[in-house]
């Protein structure tokens, strides 16, 4: 942190250093070649909440269950990652462990097929790559899930990144450019009397600014109220780690969802494998507040359902479990744009389970918004002025 200082004063300051804060730091320090000076303030440790226990997966069109404004934002941004990998390690020498080795939607039951196959059809005709493999084809290509498989979904565009190592590339990225980082400083509220937000004052200092971006994550609605209500879901996923023998035999890189426990949670369960060794188990969704403790009931039913989709994990070892905040609006949608009212401050929040795949897109867009005055891209159905406040 730098050495204290009651009143500093940037071009811009983003509050929240996750990924997405992240990435618009880097974007803004890039693009504007330095000329702005930019400032990260994060509540806690920078990359400490729901980026940090993202499977990383860049899942753009594995789950779309429609065309639209989302699936083209996810698509586009799915479409970065490499050129930006590239950047980001020739840089910061961080590498963000980029793959597009596809994902496999896998179906164990007739309903799943069906579905699976609608979702197939529609994404076809919009020209999107992907296809569907039959059982053979899932068993030869994912030898380790148990027989029986339907067959499965296949999207090959699709693949996975490091969340940790994609949000501290682009954080050394930023520094690199000369953006300054500030961690463990707070603030509960902020005042939105006026068309021009003028500062905001931490537990210790005071910031003053030309334009604000609040990208607080779950913790973005508690400062911004009902002009960008984005709040917390509880999310839980278990982290198992393959033995050496077993990834030797076994080499593995592309995620699988594999359905939805029959318990009382109904949890759409997935699997990751990572570079690290480790395999990602997850994921829940609960709405229980602020709430971060562990709910051993879900812990069971996932490993119950997954150790009869993927017998072998049966025997890995248990890493531990994670469990984190992600940020969402009501509607489930990005909220992203000038806050209802304001000439200077900005909303980046509610990516939900789509933070590290929206991450480069949603700094690209932060960066022309601010720099230009406006995004290529049509924004309205993600603008903050969706939500009454």
């Amino acid at each position: 942190m730098s050495e204290y200082n009651y009143e500093k004063k940037y071009d811009v300051v983003i509050i929240g250093g996750g990924v997405i804060g992240c990435s618009i730091a880097y974007h803004l320090a890039r693009d504007s070649k330095g000329k702005l000076k930019v400032a990260v303030i994060e509540r806690n440790i920078v990359g400490e909440e729901a980026s940090s226990g993202a499977a990383g997966m860049l899942a753009a069109q594995i789950e779309a269950d429609r065309p639209g404004p989302f699936l083209d934002l996810a698509v586009h941004s799915r479409g970065l990652f490499g050129p930006l990998a590239r950047e980001l390690k020739d840089l910061t020498g961080v590498d963000v462990e980029y793959a597009k080795g596809g994902i496999l939607s896998a179906a164990f039951t007739d309903a799943d097929a069906a579905a699976l196959k609608e979702r197939l059809a529609w994404q076809k005709s919009a020209g999107l790559s992907c296809d569907w493999l039959t059982p053979d084809k899932v068993s030869a290509a994912f030898p380790f899930l148990k027989p029986g498989s339907l067959g499965g979904f296949w999207v090959p565009e699709d693949g996975q990144v490091s969340s940790n190592r994609l949000t501290a590339a682009f954080a050394e990225g930023a520094k690199k450019l000369g953006v300054e980082f500030f961690e463990n400083e707070s603030f509960d509220e902020v005042r939105l009397d006026g068309p021009r937000l003028s500062s905001v004052e931490t537990n210790l200092s005071k910031f003053v600014a030309g334009n604000f971006v609040f990208a607080a994550g779950a913790w973005t609605g508690g400062l911004l109220g009902a002009k960008a209500p984005v709040g917390p879901v509880k999310g839980q996923v278990l982290i198992f780690r393959m033995p050496e023998k077993w990834r030797e035999a076994r080499p593995w890189v592309s995620p699988v969802f594999c359905g939805t426990t029959p318990g009382p949670g109904k949890i759409h369960c997935y699997f990751v494998p990572k570079m690290d060794g480790c395999v990602w188990v997850g994921a829940t969704m609960e709405d229980r507040g602020m709430d971060k403790s562990e709910n051993e009931s879900a812990t069971r039913e996932i490993s119950d359902y997954v150790s009869g989709v993927f017998p072998d994990i049966a025997s890995f070892p248990y890493h531990g479990c994670w469990v984190g905040l992600r940020p969402a609006a009501p509607d489930r949608l990005p909220v992203i744009g000038l806050v209802s009212g304001s000439r200077n401050v900005f909303a980046a929040g509610g990516h939900f389970r789509n933070g590290i795949l929206l991450s480069p897109a949603t700094g690209e867009i932060l960066s022309d918004l601010i720099l230009k005055g406006k995004s290529d891209r049509d924004l309205s159905p993600f603008s903050p002025d969706r939500f009454p406040g």
